[in-house]
């Protein structure tokens, strides 16, 4: 099946390693204060002021025309909707060079071409074949945390550099074909100065959707909906894709999701 993607276009770009005072000041003016808001961005914030949004989503009607998924595919009726953060749960990213990265992403800075080395979490590509067996496959990242001076955060290339950095690397990393939906940081709910996946946004019956993210604050409208992994830097040794494989193969069929979310533990 060909991959929809609901991608940004945008022409900001990033640095590596030290970031000059100039770019600095770039970063400052594109703060969510004062980055101008995509069409859906001001719909959503258009609900935040009117409908005040709360982490209660299910008490909002208007969410209805706010929509930012298409229909299933052929072949995935019938499967719950996997909802997947990208940077510290499926991946790691770093300007810095890493020992044998999985993948090098070109990015252009002011003119200039710079590398993105990315490592991927182990047994990603096992746990993302796996779960399209049973799971629509969704990836859903946002940036939620400030850059520092001395480490730029690929969580800030991610939200801001989608065309340059997310959809290459998603590109490489969806080697079986199973993304079905790619939304960023635009498709997020900006609530108390944090960007939150409103599950209530993506049309998929809330009781068959799950999401897998390493930041609390990216489910808290939709707690109960959430397994919350651990953040994936650079340890080889990780295999908590593989607990969460065979938990969710285990509740592939269960009647309602949020009944069963809380009980996963990565010592599983």
């Amino acid at each position: 099946f060909q991959t929809v993607v609901f991608s940004r276009k945008t022409t900001q770009h990033g640095p590596d390693g030290e970031i000059t005072d100039a770019f600095k000041r770039k970063l400052r003016d594109q703060e969510p204060s004062a980055q101008p808001p995509s069409p859906l961005a001001s719909l959503v914030h258009q609900t935040d002021r009117h409908g005040k949004h709360s982490p209660h989503p299910q008490q909002h009607t208007s969410h209805d025309a706010l929509k930012i998924m298409g229909t299933k595919f052929p072949g995935d009726e019938g499967k719950k909707c996997l909802v997947l953060d990208l940077d510290e749960t499926l991946v790691h990213s770093s300007f810095k060079p890493i020992l044998n990265p999985d993948y090098v992403i070109p990015v252009e800075i002011e003119g200039h071409v710079h590398q993105v080395y990315v490592a991927k979490r182990p047994g990603v590509d096992e746990f993302m074949r796996k779960m399209a067996e049973f799971y629509e496959i969704v990836v859903y990242t946002a940036s939620l945390s400030k850059v520092r001076c001395t480490a730029f955060s690929t969580t800030i290339c991610n939200a801001w550099y989608g065309d340059q950095y997310a959809d290459p690397l998603l590109d490489q990393l969806d080697t079986h074909k199973v993304i079905r939906f790619r939304l960023f940081r635009e498709h997020c709910v900006h609530y108390e100065g944090s960007y939150v996946k409103d599950l209530s946004l993506i049309d998929r019956d809330i009781t068959q959707s799950i999401i897998i993210d390493n930041s609390p604050m990216s489910y808290l409208f939709h707690p109960r909906n959430a397994i919350g992994c651990s953040s994936f830097i650079d340890d080889m040794d990780d295999r908590e894709l593989d607990s969460i494989t065979n938990f969710l193969t285990e509740i592939r069929a269960v009647d309602d999701v949020r009944n069963h979310c809380h009980k996963w533990s990565p010592h599983m």
